[in-house]
């Protein structure tokens, strides 16, 4: 569990950064995204230069990593079109019910098998997200679902990549990680290059803070999925119900945030369905 624990740490530290600069209003969202991908990927290289081989380079890639180097860097941009144009509610609900995506696969995919526990586990899992998330939006009823369906579908397939990655025995989740970084390096660089973006110096200090955290977030999150190679469900669900009840708590003691009732009732829905899933690992349900 403490992989688990600690990408969910890692996880929640990320989210209250970008939080915070979201205070301190950072406008040029890609050169600090781009920033983050190269640090990551010196981070990685440096902790494991010894298994980073040419050859183990070349066996490892695949199009799922060129896809997630695509796919990663685009969410920053529908996440922040979303955000901007059907506000914050909406596109959490959007992002977190990703999850139905990789949960579903985890029977077809992954060959998890399917029990009445873990139905049960995994409804309450989605009806505590809808409270957990539930309020009204500050954009006066505003609501374009492209940029919040994109959220939707983009996240459910980046999660479920990861997992591909993770159970690939013929691949080292370490060289798959790097490829993963370096893969998203490149297609922000190009991007960056073809606006022709003016570096800020301001943005490469914050984004390589972003980048060691967001290393510790995805390693942490491969190797949590590497042990529980049988439940991905428990990894999935927990990592997103983690996120949502830190990040409450976070807003209530830091940025000073008012827990509803439906948060409350969100909250325990969800420990239930955790502590469900984390009986059903033990083999107690």
């Amino acid at each position: 569990m403490t992989a688990l624990l600690l990408s969910l740490l890692s996880s929640l530290l990320v989210g209250f950064y970008i939080k915070y600069l979201k205070i301190k209003d950072i406008k040029n969202l890609f050169l600090f995204v781009f920033v983050n991908y190269i640090v990551a990927l010196i981070v990685s290289f440096i902790l494991f230069y010894d298994v980073i081989t040419f050859s183990a380079l070349k066996q490892s890639f695949s199009y799922i990593i060129v896809l997630l180097g695509i796919l990663m860097p685009a969410m920053f941009y529908f996440l922040n079109k979303s955000l901007k144009e059907s506000g914050l509610a909406k596109t959490d609900i959007f992002q977190r019910l990703s999850l139905i995506i990789p949960v579903i696969l985890s029977f077809k995919l992954f060959n998890e098998v399917f029990t009445w526990s873990k139905f049960i586990a995994i409804i309450l899992a989605f009806i505590s997200i809808v409270f957990l998330l539930y309020k009204k939006s500050t954009k006066d009823g505003k609501f374009n679902i492209i940029y919040p369906l994109m959220v939707f579908l983009g996240y459910g397939t980046i999660d479920t990549f990861f997992k591909i990655i993770a159970l690939n025995k013929n691949i080292p989740y370490i060289v798959a990680l790097f490829l993963v970084f370096f893969s998203c390096a490149i297609i922000t660089g190009c991007y960056l290059f073809f606006i022709k973006a003016k570096w800020n110096y301001k943005y490469v200090f914050y984004g390589i803070i972003l980048g060691c955290l967001n290393f510790s977030n995805i390693y942490f999150y491969l190797k949590a999925h590497k042990i529980f190679f049988d439940s991905p469900t428990l990894v999935f669900i927990t990592m997103n119900l983690g996120v949502i009840i830190g990040g409450t708590f976070i807003g209530k003691f830091y940025f000073k945030e008012k827990i509803t009732k439906n948060t409350s009732i969100g909250i325990l829905l969800a420990i239930i369905s955790v502590i469900l899933l984390a009986l059903i690992q033990l083999k107690i349900l």
